[in-house]
């Protein structure tokens, strides 16, 4: 093996990709791959998956289409186990998959959505707009935002047409109740059209797509405020969530920018929103994920990053030479009283290379929060000599430090990942893994062996639940804290149920706390107990 450098045209741009080359052998003669930077050992785990059948593959223009698709856990039919919905691109069938019999199968003769031939699906987040019992889907498409009601027996859509710029193409949808009326409220990341796109290594100028704030109306009708509420500008923006991180029961908004930095809004409870202060600087956040890390109560986000493969210099586009840079991943503890510090580097999250969505989860029931982060670039200059990433599963060990486990325990993704979905897909208590994959066939991974003794919570998947804080607490005092969100990932939306890990505790305490003051408590809550908990009085 030997070092070797290649320069590779990107659009207007020539990037330096640098790597050692491994020697392959193919059927006609010698061939080499890159190997990119920052490869990860692995760690110890006893997790194990197995893959499973999920019959999709991602169809897309990556000439003419952004390189983004939808992914959401959805339960369409009520029964309490969800399926998974897998955006189409242009000219491709959104699709949903539930599972049975030992793999997914399409529920398409039942549940189909109506969209045009020359579009593409980008976002989706789901939620029970209209209190019917029934889970609806907001999706971001090319032609718009789009929500699809659900009948019972399938879907019926409609285009918003939320007035979006005309240079905007719609990414992903937060979902959120600003003022507490009980209507869902909409943040949609918007990212500039592909066919206007210059660069993508812009930092300065009045450059990019725009983002807006909608509130409902009350009659799932929705009015912009971005003005209003201070958070209106132009500037391409990957992904956004709603989450409480001051724990005052409110939807405050976190926001990652393209070739920019991360945002935070506190919700006063009157516009503007108030900016937080954050450790980020010059960046590609990519993907949010939410969760408490370290069990203090508190929400902590990981942003991805495009890593270090490429040189810095290549990286830094127009910023000026005296101006920060940072190309790692960032993990933003929260401190309380609104105060952030990234600890990226001390938990060994910082450099694991060129992502996409990341995702909290405990996926080895030891109550601690794990990560998972998608990976590869579909147009990635000279992608073809490139040894690419296996996406990771990121297990968090009693240090508070993180390792990779997803070869060990059986979980490779070498396709172009967007985002992970994780959710209970058979209903036995522990996590499971889809990983959608553009210009590709999504990957499915079903938890083969228990790790750790689990408890869970369902909040009902409405307005209502937006923002609401549970805890589990074992005999020990270590207490687990999530929050119902809706966005995590890039693009995606997670489960509405909560899986707890317990470890070796065998009983709980849950605590649900909702945004209109109403507080449930369950005493006594046994492992595999599966707890109901909604904000009714």
């Amino acid at each position: 093996m030997r070092a070797r450098v290649f320069i590779i045209g990107f659009g207007c741009v020539s990037l330096i990709a640098i790597g050692v080359v491994a020697g392959l052998a193919t059927t006609g003669g010698a061939a080499f791959r890159l190997w990119q930077l920052e490869w990860k050992k692995q760690g110890e785990t006893d997790l194990r998956f197995v893959e499973v059948s999920l019959p999709f593959t991602h169809e897309t223009d990556l000439d003419n289409s952004l390189p983004f698709m939808a992914a959401a856990a959805i339960d369409v039919d009520g029964d309490g186990v969800d399926e998974i919905f897998l955006g189409g691109g242009k000219g491709q069938a959104d699709a949903i998959f539930g599972y049975e019999g030992g793999a997914f199968r399409s529920l398409g003769d039942s549940y189909s959505f109506e969209k045009g031939d020359a579009d593409a699906t980008h976002g989706a987040a789901s939620i029970d707009v209209d209190n019917d019992g029934r889970v609806d889907l907001f999706v971001a498409r090319e032609s718009g935002v789009w929500l699809h009601m659900n009948v019972g027996n399938g879907f019926t859509s409609q285009n918003l047409n939320l007035p979006l710029a005309d240079n905007t193409t719609p990414l992903s949808i937060a979902l959120g109740d600003v003022n507490k009326d009980g209507a869902v409220d909409l943040y949609i990341s918007g990212y500039l059209k592909n066919e206007l796109v210059e660069g993508q290594t812009i930092f300065t100028g009045d450059y990019g797509g725009y983002s807006y704030l909608f509130i409902n109306r009350g009659d799932n009708s929705w009015r912009d405020v971005s003005e209003q509420a201070g958070v209106w500008r132009q500037h391409n923006t990957f992904t956004a969530m709603f989450v409480d991180i001051d724990n005052d029961m409110d939807s405050d908004l976190v926001i990652a920018q393209d070739t920019g930095v991360v945002e935070i809004y506190d919700n006063t409870g009157a516009f503007p929103m108030r900016r937080v202060d954050n450790p980020s600087v010059n960046s590609y956040p990519m993907g949010i994920a939410a969760g408490d890390y370290d069990n203090d109560g508190l929400i902590d986000f990981y942003f991805s990053n495009v890593g270090h493969t490429m040189p810095e210099t290549m990286l830094r586009g127009d910023l000026d030479e005296d101006a920060p840079f940072n190309a790692s991943y960032v993990l933003f503890e929260n401190q309380g009283d609104k105060e952030f510090v990234d600890v990226a580097k001390q938990t060994r999250t910082a450099r694991i290379g060129f992502g996409w969505g990341v995702v909290f989860a405990d996926m080895n029931l030891d109550g601690r929060e794990d990560l998972l982060a998608a990976q590869n670039y579909a147009r990635f200059p000279g992608k073809e000599f490139l040894h690419k990433y296996t996406c990771k599963i990121m297990l968090q060990y009693p240090d508070g430090k993180f390792m990779p486990v997803e070869k060990r325990a059986g979980a490779i993704n070498r396709n172009y990942a967007v985002a992970p979905v994780v959710s209970d897909f058979n209903d036995d208590g522990r996590p499971d893994l889809v990983w959608a994959n553009i210009a590709g066939t999504a990957k499915a991974f079903i938890s083969g062996v228990d790790t750790g003794n689990w408890l869970k919570v369902r909040l009902p998947d409405t307005t209502a639940s937006l923002g609401a804080i549970v805890t589990v607490t074992t005999p020990d005092g270590m207490v687990r804290t999530k929050q119902f969100t809706a966005s995590q990932g890039l693009g995606s939306d997670q489960s509405a149920e909560m899986i707890f890990g317990l470890g070796d505790a065998t009983e709980a305490t849950v605590e649900a706390r909702f945004q209109n003051g109403v507080v449930k408590q369950h005493d006594n809550g046994t492992a595999g107990e599966r707890i109901a908990m909604s904000a009714k009085r």
